[in-house]
């Protein structure tokens, strides 16, 4: 059975919800609150010992971290592919996921915020801090994206970096963040969101 722990405010489970649709794959959900410490319970420690979600019980296997569940089922389930064929492009791919997983994503996730307010006293400047780096690492991306960009991040197909870069300009309005420099990736989006992959994957309550 293919089940999905995720939570609805995290950015890395909603990317698996799109590979899993673009994939085609059932799956059974397993919903977690952040909010309420559930990913530090006892019982799912033992699926994931990072304390994070998403986590991906598929064909037997127990699989973390977003690129790595992201890369499995591009590999496992090769149709429609979310990598391109050269090795150029593959690398631009790769910059813009990364660009998402390690330069933004990271700056506002909930464990970083919480430690900034109960270990370093932060508490009216934790949100502050996401939404300024959030900001910056979007304004760049916006400049990587528009030298390759047609329909989506790369010309007229969906690549896994539409697959990172959609839940994370979603997530920045969580954080109040302008978004009106950022042409090119808000076209992007819109046009993603027609995709019922993308269209169907946003959480439970806008999470």
């Amino acid at each position: 059975m293919t089940a999905l722990h995720q939570a609805a405010t995290s950015s890395a489970s909603w990317r698996v919800r799109i590979a899993l649709a673009l994939k085609g794959i059932a799956y059974e959900t397993r919903w977690l609150s952040l909010e309420r410490d559930e990913n530090l319970a006892p019982g799912y420690v033992e699926l994931n010992p990072v304390q994070q979600v998403p986590c991906l019980a598929i064909d037997g296997l127990m699989l973390t971290q977003s690129v790595a569940i992201v890369e499995y089922l591009d590999e496992t389930r090769p149709d429609p592919p979310l990598l391109p064929v050269s090795a150029a492009d593959r690398a631009y791919v790769r910059t813009v996921v990364e660009i998402v997983n390690s330069g933004i994503q990271p700056m506002h996730n909930r464990a970083v915020r919480r430690a900034l307010v109960e270990r370093y006293g932060a508490e009216d400047d934790a949100r502050a801090w996401s939404r300024y780096w959030i900001e910056r690492r979007l304004a760049a991306l916006e400049r990587v994206v528009a030298s390759r960009a047609g329909r989506y991040c790369l010309g007229d197909t969906v690549t896994s970096a539409d697959v990172f870069v959609y839940p994370q300009l979603m997530t920045a309005a969580r954080f109040a963040v302008d978004t009106t420099p950022l042409p090119v990736l808000l076209g992007i989006a819109e046009r993603l969101r027609m995709l019922p992959a993308f269209r169907d994957s946003h959480p439970p309550m806008g999470g």
